[in-house]
C-alpha cells in the first residue's frame, strides 16, 4: 500500500505543478518563466499603459479634423464617433451614442481615472443627460484631467476639466482597458 500511496501523491503533485492557464498547460518551469503572482499583476499594468499609450497616441493623429456630426471618420468626427473609432482600433467596439459608451465599461471614481478612462459630459441640453464624451490623456496632481475629444468648433483637440464649460458638465467616467 505504501508504494501505491506514494505513486497517487506523486500523480496529485504532477497535476499540481501542470496548471490548466487559457486551455494551454503551463509546467513549473513556464509558470516560473510568468513570475509570482504580484509580477505577473505589474506585467498587467505594464500592458494596460502600453495599450493606452498607443491608443492615445493614435488618437493625437487626428488632432484637428474637423468635427461633424454623426461621422465616424478620418474626414470628421463627432465625439462618440471619434471615441468608437480610437476604441476599435484596438479590438474594443464602443457603442455609437456618447450616453451609450458609460456602459461599454466599468465605472471610475473621478479620483480614480486613468489615461484611457472614457470621460462623459452634459451636452448642451438643459438637464443632466450624457451628451458628450472623450478620452483621458492625463490625470493631473489637482484631481483635474486633460482629455482629448471631437469638439464642435474646433474638432479633435485636447481639453482640460477644469476649463468652465467642462467642470460644469462632468458627469462621470468608466473603464474599457481593463488592467
Amino acid at each position: 500500500m505504501t508504494i501505491n500511496r506514494f505513486k497517487l501523491t506523486l500523480t496529485a503533485i504532477i497535476v499540481v505543478v501542470m496548471i490548466t492557464v487559457g486551455g494551454n498547460v503551463a509546467t513549473a518551469q513556464e509558470l516560473a518563466k510568468r513570475g509570482t503572482v504580484l509580477e505577473q499583476i505589474e506585467q498587467n499594468q505594464l500592458n494596460r499603459r502600453s495599450i493606452v499609450d498607443e491608443l492615445l497616441d493614435y488618437a493625437f493623429t487626428f488632432r484637428g479634423v474637423p468635427y461633424r456630426y454623426g461621422m465616424a471618420s478620418p474626414r470628421g468626427f463627432d465625439c462618440s464617433g471619434f471615441t468608437s473609432y480610437v476604441f476599435k482600433r484596438f479590438g474594443y467596439n464602443l457603442t455609437r451614442t456618447s450616453y451609450g459608451q458609460v456602459n461599454d465599461g466599468v465605472r471610475v471614481e473621478r479620483e480614480d481615472l486613468q489615461p484611457g478612462d472614457l470621460v462623459f459630459f452634459a451636452g448642451r441640453a438643459i438637464g443632466r443627460r450624457i451628451g458628450h464624451v472623450g478620452i483621458v490623456t492625463r490625470v493631473n496632481d489637482d484631481n483635474t484631467f486633460n482629455f482629448i475629444h471631437a469638439a464642435c468648433h474646433t474638432g479633435i483637440t485636447e481639453s482640460r476639466s477644469n476649463e468652465t464649460y467642462y467642470s460644469r458638465r462632468y458627469r462621470g467616467a468608466c473603464r474599457v482597458i481593463k488592467d
